[in-house]
């Protein structure tokens, strides 16, 4: 029957217990050669080239180069959202914005000498369907399979089958003729529901082997790292399929093969991860078998436990024996998704706080450059507050309703975290924290630890900073709020299966987002020990990127945004009542945390353009980065991704959501620039819409910032 295919066409570097692990694919047709002088094609290769894939077992007769198919055929078997069951994936032809080819004009190369690129399932998050009926006798479980993209061009014959133009009056049946194949290499499918059982079948039968021999494993003092005796339930061991023998012993770890690797916090060394071998040697915990252990191709030969231990009861042992820094996890998420839910419209009780607290926290370093003839100005922002404010009450005094206590005690706590989470001593917090413990990204036992450390770290900060002084107290509380709003109040009814989702299984919220983090700061911290970057130890993100002309001069520098000139236009409101706040109803009302979010990167930040290479720097003064580390773009008309925000936080912290763009640069007239850029951003939830934003923008005419 229909199976989707969870890791194609391979597991991402880290694999995703969840939703779908892989990626879409791209095949990319060179065009031949055409002497000098010939005619162009017509029609062009865009319009009678096109590209189907399909899954097929190894034994399934193929399509061959000069064999043709009925165009009705491929059509009728297309995979779309209402024919899952068809089995051609048709390739979608990659097509520059119209803006782009705008912006390109005339220069543009010819369409017959650019390779085309046909995208294979092109979604943020691919599922690819596979309709093959499976068995339980082994060879079906054995057998192979393949994907194969087919090359095919658009061809028409006669009535007596002979061959003609598609478009000639002659023509009676329109075929698709092979040009080309290619196949993916040969996989086999496995059941997900089956796999992780076979896999930890497999690993506990090797641990009974190793310990049928006579090897003891030992139990390693310090950070629980993994299983130890007293840290799980028999009864929850034996669910994992563990013997009672093998519950009298520690099943975790290697204990006579084990180093400490210092992890630092801003009270010096704060706790221990375990990885390789002890040293003797004080100040260097490694020794040169650690270091040659660490070289990947070089195996080696000493007995370790940790080659007991299957990397999927690993993870589960780690995730179990941690318990309460799992539940801190799943904590932080739900106010952290809270945050993200909550529109602004719901703040209406106390929006005056809530303005006068964000010119006091976020708006306080522009105000200063501020016109003085504006200073009796409301700020964009705090209209935008106001105006849906004044939308909430209309609706609450049309219907009568009045405003839950519960919940205004819950959202002040959540108006304050937010503020709290883009503080400037929060974000220094932050930034110190990843950069002094960036090298554990390359150790998993230390990075799992350093990552327990960070949550315990958050929890104690976010309540003695925000939570204590409020009548919740603790973050524990304000999580409970947070899952009585979700199913109390209507406006959150949406958000109930992502609150299950938090809440169920065993593992960590937020780790993908903090390995992300810790990557991207890791990344920067070897760029900066380079010898390029360590010759101006005190370089400035204006003496690192000088301009060089005119209009690099007139753009380079520091800008901050005009807020009292800013105008909504995205997300027009209407006071009316009945009304949805939105005119349009995909848009989304906005959170506070959006707003805020949005302040930290566009309220004031540093700008570096480079003609000669296309590329825009931009980054903002409170930043989890360094002082050189900012948003990077490559404006050449190409489909790239993004590094960072331009406050230091990693495009993949979204987890593939965001980070997409692409753009092109030009210098129209002498000393007028002009830009375009579009940036992607993916929605993860089922029924929400994605979004991509444009800016086309000429020098005259740049009039939001001022510098």
């Amino acid at each position: 029957g229909l199976k989707i295919l969870r890791c194609f066409p391979h597991c991402c570097p880290e694999h995703i217990d969840r939703s779908y692990c892989g990626s879409s694919l791209s095949v990319r047709v060179q065009l031949a050669e055409r002497p000098a002088g010939t005619a162009p094609h017509e029609p062009p290769p865009s319009e009678v080239l096109a590209v189907f894939a399909r899954f097929e077992a190894v034994n399934d007769v193929s399509l061959r180069p000069g064999e043709c198919v009925e165009v009705d055929k491929i059509q009728q078997g297309v995979q779309t959202e209402s024919n899952l069951d068809g089995q051609w994936i048709a390739g979608v032809l990659d097509r520059p914005s119209g803006l782009v080819v705008t912006i390109r004009g005339s220069e543009a190369e010819s369409n017959e000498e650019k390779p085309l690129v046909f995208h294979l399932n092109s979604k943020a998050f691919p599922r690819w369907y596979y309709d093959w009926e499976s068995g339980a006798n082994k060879a079906q479980r054995l057998m192979k399979h393949t994907l194969k993209a087919y090359v095919m061009e658009r061809v028409a014959v006669d009535m007596d089958d002979n061959f003609t133009t598609i478009s000639s009056r002659e023509a009676f049946t329109q075929l698709y003729r092979v040009l080309h194949v290619v196949s993916s290499p040969e996989f086999t499918v496995i059941s997900y529901r089956r796999a992780p059982l076979d896999q930890l079948q497999a690993a506990q039968a090797h641990a009974a082997a190793q310990l049928a021999k006579g090897q003891t494993l030992q139990q390693v003092k310090g950070e629980p790292l993994g299983l130890q005796v007293g840290g799980a339930s028999p009864s929850t061991l034996r669910a994992m399929g563990m013997s009672n023998q093998m519950l009298q012993q520690s099943v975790y770890s290697p204990a006579h093969n084990a180093s400490v690797m210092p992890i630092v916090g801003e009270h010096g060394v704060i706790n221990t991860a375990w990885s390789g071998r002890v040293s003797s040697r004080r100040g260097n915990s490694y020794d040169d078998d650690d270091d040659a252990k660490r070289q990947r191709r070089i195996p080696s030969t000493r007995p370790s436990g940790q080659e007991m231990i299957h990397p999927l009861e690993d993870k589960l042992f780690w995730e179990h024996v941690n318990a309460p820094a799992v539940a801190v996890s799943k904590n932080m998420a739900l106010v952290f998704a809270f945050v993200r839910w909550a529109p602004v419209r719901l703040y209406a009780p106390f929006v005056g706080e809530l303005v006068d607290s964000i010119k006091l926290k976020m708006l306080t370093v522009t105000t200063s450059t501020s016109n003085a003839k504006k200073a009796n100005k409301m700020d964009c922002f705090s209209r935008l507050l106001l105006q849906h404010a004044r939308i909430e009450e209309n609706l609450r005094a049309a219907g009568g309703a009045i405003f839950p206590l519960e919940l205004e005690t819950l959202l002040r706590v959540a108006s304050q975290t937010v503020l709290w989470l883009f503080s400037g001593e929060t974000l220094g917090w932050v930034r110190e924290f990843f950069c002094l413990n960036a090298a554990l990204v390359l150790d998993k036992k230390a990075i799992r630890s350093c990552f327990i450390q960070f949550l315990h770290e958050l929890e104690k900060r976010l309540n003695t900073e925000v939570v204590a002084a409020s009548i919740l107290r603790s973050l524990s509380n304000v999580a409970e709020q947070v899952i009585a709003a979700v199913y109390s109040h209507e406006c959150f009814h949406s958000r109930r299966p992502l609150v299950r989702h938090i809440l169920s299984g065993q593992s960590f919220a937020g780790w993908n987002m903090f390995v992300a983090q810790m990557r991207e700061t890791y990344i920067s911290t070897m760029s900066s020990a380079s010898p390029s970057q360590s010759i101006e130890r005190n370089a400035t993100f204006k003496m690192t990127f000088p301009p060089r002309n005119a209009v690099e001069r007139s753009w380079n520098g520091q800008w901050v945004l005009d807020m009292d000139d800013v105008q909504w236009d995205v997300n027009e409101v209407s006071s009316s009542p009945g009304r949805k706040i939105n005119a349009d109803p995909r848009v989304p009302d906005v959170s506070l945390f959006s707003l805020v979010e949005l302040m930290s990167q566009v309220v004031r930040f540093e700008l570096a353009i480079d003609i000669e290479s296309r590329s825009v720097r931009v980054r903002a003064p409170q930043s989890l980065a360094g002082r050189l580390d900012c948003m990077h773009l490559v404006l050449d008309g190409k489909a790239r991704v993004f590094r960072m925000f331009p406050n230091g936080i990693s495009s993949y912290a979204g987890e593939g959501s965001q980070g997409d763009y692409f753009g092109e640069m030009r210098v129209e007239a002498p000393g007028q620039l002009v830009i375009f850029l579009e940036i992607f951003r993916w929605s993860l939830e089922e029924g929400t819409p994605s979004y991509h934003g444009r800016a086309h923008s000429q020098q005259k005419k740049f009039r939001t910032w001022e510098k």
